[in-house]
């Protein structure tokens, strides 16, 4: 749900009828489908470098109130770089964006 709890049926808000099941199937967009939590992992596993620069960019844009440009491209490729030789652990990420240009000079 909205706040991360497991769930397996979807609540209706107009209160009528059965609660259909979750679907937890997709599609990424290179076209590759999954079809649960496990499959998506999966999938993400598969491609850890492109999930570390799109993670890295969504946590700077969260951490910086804004979206990212073209500008800031170089130091979050660095960013995911580093995250990629620490073995994607989410601590030396966080500390390499608040140590950054980016997030100092913000």
């Amino acid at each position: 749900d909205a706040i991360g709890r497991w769930r397996t049926e979807e609540a209706m808000k107009s209160g009528q009828g059965a609660n259909p099941p979750v679907n937890a199937s997709g599609k990424l967009p290179d076209g590759r489908a999954y079809d649960g939590p496990d499959a998506f992992k999966q999938l993400l596993v598969q491609d850890l470098d492109h999930f570390a620069e799109a993670f890295v960019e969504q946590l700077a844009t969260f951490a910086l109130r804004r979206a990212m440009t073209t500008d800031d491209a170089a130091a979050l490729k660095a960013i995911a770089r580093d995250c990629k030789a620490e073995g994607y652990r989410l601590k030396p990420v966080i500390e390499r964006l608040v140590l950054s240009d980016l997030f100092q000079k913000r």
